[in-house]
């Protein structure tokens, strides 16, 4: 019986070829589309997720609930981690993780290859295996290092790597360190990165600064024992924060913080593991929004329900051709159940062709799409047992809705009556306006969701970061220790070229650049009886000048002032608040003991030091002979900014001969802070136009049926003496009203949807009115465009043949 009813929809499928086309196209593009985004998503909720021990690992913040909302920072001191776990407060291990320098000599060969700085507890916290060397206490010596197998493969080639001897760049020293090790080359989904590990004692500052806990720069994950939870911990770090940090409560209410819904101003917290990858604030590098996730899970289930809105109404369409086999087959014996079964049947075998062509397409597509989108998903995640399930159960969930209400309506008719060539088949309108209004209440969210995502990516992308970004380049350089040299020497090389405005140095890139590098340093202090909580950079001389930055107060680095080279500082506005003093410049506080006061030559404006995800926090930029610089800024005229470049790579060749030039305009290095945000709005923009034009092709169908119902009608009102254009207002006006009300139901429900996923960025665009109005014009447009086109064709048919009887 099964493979007659697949004989009988393979049949129907040859003999109404266009109602078969347009099914297995619509439905196919919308497996494809939805299956692409399902990959993509599972691929982002899979991350961190292959750890043995991910319900006890979490990574430790300090949270403090300010006068603008929660303020959250991931950097910790070096005594934070081995205190936690000798405290004895329910947590079992702990380890460092920051990261060193970014290269690797041996023998003859300069690689770049990043450094990491871990304790020996990572190796047991973390499911990375080691499958060579020492497996229990490889960090043991702090001469030892652990590579992974990608590196060893670049490093030695074939060769055995255990025992060997390579120099890593840590902190801008060179450390010659022994290979103990190999590690698993760490997983695409993994939020913690590496390439060689080694010891944070290593670092060129561990020594002064191991008891240092204002001093901050590096993360702390932790795994809770096993008879404890999350709640408990937390509960127990205040006491641990009120030990080794103590807050000034009193100074911070004065300031405006506030207790939170815990009743904390203050306090250390725990990030699960679950959400490393989804936190903006302290999660890992790459984090991604979990309610953008949501958006683009939503919009292909949406998509998929589209498309069966489609195929019930091209079947409601094809059921008019149907009704004489179908009388026959009742006829003939067939009951209720055999005509259910059928056209389930024809429905289930047109769904399982177009999820087939639908898996080909994603393989076809997924290299193009991984290349368009960024991301790194690969055709074996469909064979994932979660995927296969999910697969299996789109396929019966397509199958069922789209094919339950036609087999309905086929199992209502009665044999007899339509054999007498007396029943025809009506759509109920109240149905009928149902899926006009869904459809077009789906398609009025989408067009509105993707005009604010657009504009909000646009304001990320574009707003003013509070300082000159256009024609101003960034060049990492090799050799960090010498930078201030360096610095001096493109200074000097550039200076008889009107085309270059300023040479700067600094230590923190100005957005993501092609050495795909950042870094954070903060402290606080006491002054006065405040905690003084700040951000730190090195710069060199011009830093205001090639960044374009007016002062309020003071000066720019200089030269000409001797004293600038013995801790000169400049502040920005919300710094200078934290000292409290009228005119900070000319200020000189101490933020270490045990070293010189800091003399504040400017005060400037706050400007984005970092993404428009994280607020601004306050800043000192100093200018000291010791610090190293790990970054050339090099601002020129817009006039040519090809040839101004080639000049620039022409000076650095000469500054740091044989090694590869990195360059890259700021700009550029902004748009990458934004990759991810960038990837997952293309996506959805796509999707989003894949589900409107399947949403045409439904209103298509409903207005085939429709008009296919009133032929005569339309042929009676042309010989009465209608004109076409009041024949297609006719037929036209009927689909209006229900896409009104779609309207008016889609746009309050965007505006909701849309202010909580704002709610997700610091600085984030106002949802504007036009927004709304352009998203409604545009539904309506749609409408009388895709109604139109058949209702002028129906008027204009010749009233002749319409009117003909069999």
């Amino acid at each position: 019986m099964i493979k007659a009813y697949f004989k009988t929809a393979w049949r129907s499928m040859q003999k109404n070829k266009m109602y078969a086309f347009l099914n297995i196209t619509g439905m196919s593009v919308a497996f494809t589309c939805s299956i692409l985004l399902f990959l993509s998503v599972y691929r982002d909720f899979s991350f961190d997720q292959f750890h043995a021990n991910k319900d006890k690992l979490y990574k430790i913040y300090s949270f403090s609930n300010g006068p603008d909302g929660p303020e959250l920072n991931q950097a910790m001191g070096y005594p934070v981690a081995p205190t936690l776990k000798a405290e004895g407060i329910g947590i079992e291990k702990t380890t460092r993780v920051k990261y060193g320098g970014g290269k690797v000599r041996y023998q003859n060969k300069e690689l770049e290859l990043s450094s990491t700085m871990v304790d020996n507890d990572f190796f047991s916290m973390f499911s990375f295996p080691i499958i060579k060397g020492n497996k229990t206490n490889p960090l043991e010596s702090l001469d030892n290092t652990v590579i992974s197998q990608e590196a060893a493969e670049k490093i030695f080639g074939n060769t055995e790597a255990i025992g060997k001897a390579i120099d890593v760049e840590i902190d801008n020293n060179w450390k010659t360190l022994t290979v103990a090790a190999i590690i698993q080359t760490k997983p695409l989904n993994s939020s913690v990165n590496y390439n060689i590990l080694v010891r944070p004692e290593l670092s060129s500052n561990y020594a002064s600064d191991k008891n240092e806990w204002n001093n901050q720069h590096h993360s702390v994950y932790v795994q809770l024992a096993g008879n404890t939870n999350q709640a408990a911990v937390e509960n127990r770090l205040k006491a641990f924060q009120k030990k080794y940090t103590a807050p000034n409560l009193e100074e911070m209410k004065s300031r405006g913080y506030r207790p939170d819904a815990k009743g904390d101003i203050t306090a250390y917290r725990l990030l699960p593991l679950s959400e490393w990858h989804f936190n903006l604030q302290v999660g890992s590098n790459g984090a991604v929004s979990k309610s953008f996730l949501y958006i683009l899970i939503l919009t292909g289930i949406v998509i998929l329900i589209i498309a069966c809105f489609n195929f019930i109404n091209l079947n409601i369409g094809l059921s008019f051709t149907r009704t004489k086999e179908m009388g026959v087959r009742k006829c003939l014996g067939a009951d209720k159940k055999q005509v259910w079964l059928q056209v389930l049947g024809e429905t289930f075998f047109t769904a399982v062709l177009s999820m087939a062509l639908g898996i080909v397409a994603v393989t076809l597509l997924i290299k193009g799409f991984n290349q368009i989108f960024l991301t790194k998903i690969d055709a074996s995640l469909l064979f994932q047992p979660a995927i296969l399930a999910l697969l299996i159960g789109i396929l019966l969930f397509v199958s069922f809705i789209a094919g339950s209400y036609p087999a309905f309506i086929m199992t209502k008719l009665r044999a007899v009556e339509i054999l007498k060539g007396k029943i025809t088949i009506r759509t109920n309108s109240l149905f009928r306006n149902a899926l006009v209004v869904g459809q077009f209440v789906i398609a009025s969210v989408l067009i509105c969701t993707t005009i604010v995502i657009y504009k909000q990516f646009q304001h990320l992308r574009n707003a003013p970061l509070g300082y000159t970004t256009s024609a101003l380049v960034s060049i990492p350089v090799y050799n960090e220790s010498n930078g201030k040299e360096l610095v001096q020497q493109m200074r000097l090389r550039l200076a008889a070229q009107s085309s270059v405005i300023g040479v700067t140095g600094v230590s923190v890139n100005l957005g993501i650049g092609e050495d795909k590098s950042s870094s954070k340093s903060s402290s606080n202090f006491g002054y006065k009886g405040k905690i003084v909580n700040c951000n730190w950079m090195n710069a060199d001389y011009d830093f205001l000048k090639t960044l374009g930055i007016q002062p309020i107060q003071g000066r720019d680095f200089s030269s000409a002032y001797v004293s600038d080279t013995s801790n000169a500082v400049i502040v920005t506005e919300s710094m200078a608040k934290q000292l409290g003093e009228g005119n900070v410049a000319g200020l000189s506080f101490y933020a270490d003991s045990s070293q010189p006061k800091m003399n504040v030559v400017a005060v400037i404006p706050d400007f984005h030091l970092y993404s428009m995800f994280e607020k601004n926090e306050p800043l000192t930029i100093r200018l000291k002979k010791d610090k190293s610089l790990s970054y050339i800024l090099v601002k020129t005229t817009s006039s040519n900014p090809s040839a101004t470049m080639d000049l620039i790579k022409q000076a650095y060749a000469q500054v740091e001969p044989g090694k590869d030039y990195k360059g890259s305009f700021v700009n550029e290095n902004i748009d990458r802070w934004y990759d991810n945000e960038k990837r997952l709005s293309q996506m959805f923009s796509i999707a989003a136009l894949v589900a409107i034009i399947l949403s045409c092709m439904g209103l298509f169908g409903i207005t085939l049926i429709v008009i296919r119902q009133r032929v005569k009608e339309i042929g009676v009102r042309k010989v009465l003496g209608a004109s076409v254009s009041g024949i297609a207002t006719l037929v036209s006006k009927d689909f209006i009203r229900p896409v009104l009300l779609a309207i008016v139901i889609a746009l309050p429900m965007a505006w909701w949807i849309m202010s909580k996923w704002l709610q997700d960025f610091a600085y984030r665009v106002d949802l504007q009115w036009w927004y709304f109005l352009v998203t409604g014009l545009l539904a309506l447009l749609i409408a009388i465009i895709t109604v139109s086109v058949l209702a002028i064709k129906a008027a204009m048919m010749n009233p002749v043949k319409s009117l003909k009887t069999e």
